[in-house]
């Protein structure tokens, strides 16, 4: 297991996290600023060099090129070659020396065996004709610089590094060629390397002297922080142990104060300390006191909340009961006020029947003409055929509106039986745990408060899937489901959504174990997440004269069954839907 680090080693390793940060931040920034000093004059060391060799190299090619000139305006060449030959003779740094016409025909060489010659540069050499486009095609009135042509020093094949001077070349006031002198770089390498060299020499000294300087000041503040440390430790060691002391019960422990406090804010802390054990010493014994007298209190008040809870549950079975008592008294109300209605439309229809009443008095005529036994006109013999016609026609459609109403009577009183059968069913005062279907449950539930929906004008969607049995109280499952229903169309009451749609399903949720799924989905209220942290608490209710037990007693009754329940909502005014799993009963074999 990892030890945690003691207050020392976290002071000292904070201390040496600032110094380790610190100095070599400051030494890293001082190296950066003394990396770009000695680049920068380094860059102008090899500037000067290489200007060096410019200047001088400017001077003479300027002055041969003046001999040349004269050279080829008297068409002297033989002047023009043993100059070349003697520039290259008095300075040993020149590797060449040449004139170039416009066709870039060699006309002098200190090599003699290249006069005459067509020279195709490459490398660091470049075409007179390219060279040439760098001057005036004339003489100008400005001054003339000359152009120098520096090697790459991207490419490096092994061959001597060259430098070239070129100045131009006229006759009269027309561009005639050029001179070109190339100069070796060798030794202006070497002075550059040296110098590289040497400064790079005093940059390694400089970093060695720093590394020196940072470690020194690494120890040393080490050791100061070792030394401040100890002090401010030995304190904190000091109220450790009392701390652990009281921790153990030993509220008597006083802590003393030694002589390396380091600071008057643990001396403060160590009296506030002892305080505060003295406090708890007197309070430990009250404690102990109270407690004593508070078995005998525990036990008494765990008897009454034990005796009120077997109350409440019993009350709360009872008040299921009693609620769907009054369900079936309603339904049973409901269906016998049609059925009474429609007995006594049914009597008066009979003692009004036209049959009843007109039935002689249309017969009459017929009555008259067969005792007269004369003959009939053409217009009575053809109402005597519509009276005959009409009379078969009105004596069934009598028959038929009482035979429906009768009919209508029956049903209602098939539907009190059902109704009284299916409370009979239930209709105990207390339930064994046993095998469920969940289905045909869900099915009573519903039929118990068809009226109630019927009369809201709730359309009821059901989606039973296969589910297999569980284990519970089917008394008090009935009663949860009732309860979940009538919460949901009750939600409907005070919405404004024209869906009112009310969905119940069933389904087998697989994993280990299996669970039974059953839901009552409304398009009502719904309900806040603020909201939804309280509906199964005792005593919340969101009705004007709920009382709060309902969603309570079923959400314990679920739970202690092995199940759970869950309620969901997108939100105020949106439905809401009542999720209940059961697990699967086990199998009796």
């Amino acid at each position: 297991m990892w030890k945690r680090p003691s207050i020392s080693t976290y002071l000292i390793s904070m201390n040496m996290l600032l110094l380790g940060i610190l100095f070599p931040s400051f030494s890293l920034l001082f190296m950066r600023e003394m990396v770009q000093l000695r680049d920068i004059q380094l860059e102008r060391n090899i500037n000067t060099i290489r200007q060096s060799l410019a200047t001088r190299s400017a001077s003479l090619v300027r002055s041969t090129a003046l001999s040349a000139q004269e050279a080829i305006a008297g068409y002297d060449f033989t002047f023009l070659q043993n100059l070349l030959v003697q520039v290259t003779l008095d300075d040993p740094e020149i590797s060449s020396c040449m004139a170039l016409d416009q066709e870039q025909t060699v006309v002098a060489h200190n090599d003699i065996s290249l006069i005459g010659s067509s020279l195709t540069d490459t490398g660091d050499h470049r075409s007179a004709a390219l060279m040439a486009s760098n001057f005036p095609k004339t003489l100008s009135a400005e001054e003339i610089q000359v152009q120098f042509f520096w090697p790459d020093p991207k490419i490096n094949d092994g061959s001597p590094r060259t430098m070239e001077a070129v100045f131009p070349l006229y006759s009269g006031n027309s561009l005639w060629g050029l001179i070109r002198c190339g100069y070796a770089l060798q030794t202006t390498d070497q002075q550059i390397t040296q110098a590289i060299e040497e400064w790079t020499g005093q940059l390694l000294q400089m970093k060695r002297y720093f590394f020196i300087l940072q470690g020194g000041f690494l120890a040393a503040g080490f050791i100061i922080a070792v030394l401040l440390t100890r002090s401010f430790v030995r304190s904190t060691q000091v109220l450790h142990s009392g701390v652990r002391q009281v921790a153990s019960g030993n509220f008597a422990h006083e802590i003393s104060l030694p002589g390396g406090i380091v600071c008057a804010e643990f001396a403060g802390l160590v009296a506030s300390f002892n305080t505060m054990t003295e406090k708890l010493r007197l309070s430990n014994q009250q404690l102990d006191e109270y407690s004593r007298s508070l078995e005998g209190k525990v036990a008494e008040r765990t008897q009454a909340l034990q005796e009120a809870q077997g109350l409440m549950v019993k009350q709360a079975h009872e008040a299921g009961l009693a609620e769907m008592a009054v369900g079936v008294l309603h339904n049973i109300g409901n269906a016998i006020t049609p059925a009474q209605v429609g007995a006594t439309a049914l009597g008066h229809h009979l003692a009004n029947s036209r049959l009843r009443t007109r039935l002689g008095q249309s017969l009459a005529p017929l009555q008259e003409f067969l005792e007269e036994k004369r003959v009939l006109s053409f217009a009575e013999k053809q109402r005597l055929a519509q009276l005959l016609e009409h009379l078969p026609a009105s004596i069934n459609e009598e028959f038929d509106w009482a035979i429906k109403a009768l009919q209508d009577i029956s049903a209602k009183h098939r539907h009190i039986e059902n109704i009284i059968k299916l409370q009979m069913r239930y209709a105990k005062v207390m339930d064994s745990a046993g095998q469920v279907n969940i289905n045909r449950l869900a099915q009573d539930a519903l039929d118990f408060l068809t009226d109630a929906i019927a009369k809201r004008q709730i359309r009821v969607v059901m989606n039973l899937k296969e589910t297999p049995l569980v284990r519970a109280e089917e008394t008090k499952l009935l009663q949860v489901m009732v309860n979940l229903i009538k919460n949901g169309y009750e939600a409907m009451d005070s919405c404004a959504n024209e869906l009112r749609e009310l969905t119940i399903a069933t389904d087998v949720q697989e994993g280990r174990p299996r669970f039974v799924l059953f839901s009552v989905q409304d398009t009502g209220s719904g309900f806040t997440e603020d909201g939804k942290r309280q509906l199964f608490a005792f005593g919340y209710s969101t009705k004007e004269r709920g009382s709060g037990f309902g969603l309570h007693s079923c959400a314990n009754f679920i739970i202690a069954n092995h199940g759970s329940i869950e309620a969901t909502s997108p939100g105020q005014g949106l439905g809401a839907k009542f999720t209940v799993l059961f697990p699967v009963a086990p199998n009796p074999s």
